[in-house]
Parts: structure tokens; sequence; C-alpha cells
């Protein structure tokens, strides 16, 4: 029986069931990524001194991510990526690859990704950064990326800081997302109601939109968002849409 892992190593990218697919738009659209980030890894002279197997290991973990995963060592130099970050990178907005590693739409946002990379990379027996997760703005989307960074996976093959990898998902909030209301009643404390319209906040609503669809009053609406907050310990919108995304993903 063939091995799946080596099977979608030479096809470039993972489907979940671990079998090569035929290309997709998906694939044609980060194709040209892809090549970017051989090209930035050959410019940067930045490659993890991983065999073939390692390889093929991490690439077929990263597509079992349900977001975007992705490998990346210090000031954003990017190793390996799955199908679903390709696919945001190509987008150029909010997050791209540069020739200098990753970059954020705002300079205030790239230094901050980058310092979080480097706690997680030089720290990694504390655990994930106190400032991920962290949301970078988007120009041509209505709802912000949400992007964290933990530490990566320790190998052995991996002993000098400069060769570790910080572990980076994203989150895009433009994708369906199904969150089970019983389960923010249990993290949370929250009522029916009040889950209800976390739920809508979460998924890019404004409190007015919401309480149209939910229809309540605005005023309701507006009671129930101050208890969430209270509940969340949380005191702004995009604030408790991290929070609720960082305990759910």
């Amino acid at each position: 029986m063939a091995d799946p892992t080596r099977e979608a190593s030479s096809a470039g990218h993972f489907e979940n069931s671990g079998q090569p697919s035929s290309p997709s738009s998906t694939d044609i659209a980060a194709s040209g990524v892809s090549q970017s980030i051989t090209a930035h890894t050959r410019q940067s002279g930045k490659r993890l001194p991983l065999s073939e197997d390692v390889m093929s290991a991490l690439s077929f973990g990263l597509e079992l991510v349900r977001h975007g995963a992705m490998l990346v060592a210090h000031e954003g130099h990017l190793h390996i990526a799955n199908r679903s970050a390709l696919a945001i990178l190509q987008k150029k907005d909010g997050l791209s690859l540069s020739a200098t590693g990753l970059v954020a739409d705002r300079a205030a946002d790239t230094q901050l990704l980058r310092r979080l990379l480097k706690d997680a990379i030089t720290s990694p027996e504390l655990g994930e950064p106190k400032d991920s997760p962290m949301t970078l703005p988007r120009k041509r989307s209505h709802n912000a990326l949400i992007v964290r960074i933990v530490p990566g996976p320790g190998l052995e093959c991996w002993p000098a800081t400069e060769n570790r990898a910080a572990l980076m998902t994203l989150y895009d909030q433009d994708t369906s997302l199904q969150v089970d209301a019983s389960v923010l009643c249990k993290l949370y404390g929250l009522t029916r109601g009040e889950a209800a319209l976390a739920i809508h906040l979460l998924q890019g609503k404004s409190v007015e939109e919401a309480a149209a669809e939910l229809f309540i009053s605005l005023h309701t609406a507006r009671t129930h968002l101050k208890r969430i907050f209270m509940k969340t310990d949380t005191h702004r919108q995009t604030e408790l849409v991290v929070r609720i995304f960082s305990a759910l993903v």
C-alpha cells in the first residue's frame, strides 16, 4: 500500500483524506505564493535541516488543520504552509509574503507579529505569547484576520534557536463559521440570547445588524452585549471575537 504522506508530498498539496487531489482553483491561485515561498527560502538562505520524511509528516499534519497553518521562523521567514494559509496569503489582504518575510498591511502590526514570533521561538517554555491572538485589519474584507502564534513542534533536529519555528494559525472570519451556542453557554455562562448575539458578532455583524436578524430591540442587544463583555472579561467587540476564537479553535 502506498504511503499517503509520500503521495501528498509529491503532489505539493494535501486533502484531509491524505490522498493527492487534482488541481483546483485554490491550488492555481496559491501556486504563485508557493513559488514565492520557495524563492524566499532560497533567497534568505534559511532552510530547516529536515529530512524528506519529516517534511512530509509536517506538511501532512498542517493540512489536517481546519484553518490556515504555517511554520514560521525569525523575522517572518516562512518554511511551510498548508493550502488554506496559501489561499489567505494569495489575497494579499491583511497579510502577505514579501522578500523579507511575512508582512502585515500596517507597519505596527508587522512589528508585533515578528515580536510574537521571536517570543514563541526563543522562549517556547512560556507557551503562547501574551499578545497572541492578534487581529490584522483588512482593506477588502469586512472582517479582520485573526492570527495566533504558539511555539512550534520541538524536534531534536532543530537544536539551535535559529532553526526553530513557531506555529502560526490564521482564522478567516469570511469563511463559514459554525458555533454551537450551548458551547458558549458552558464556557462563559451566557444565556441563550446572549450566546446568539455573540455568534452574530463573531460572524462580523454589527450590534444593529445582529439585533435585526435576531428580532430583538437594539436596547436588548446592547444589554446582552454589556453582560457578554462582563462574563468574558472583555471590553470591545474585537477583543470579544479574539477571546471566543481562541477558546473554540
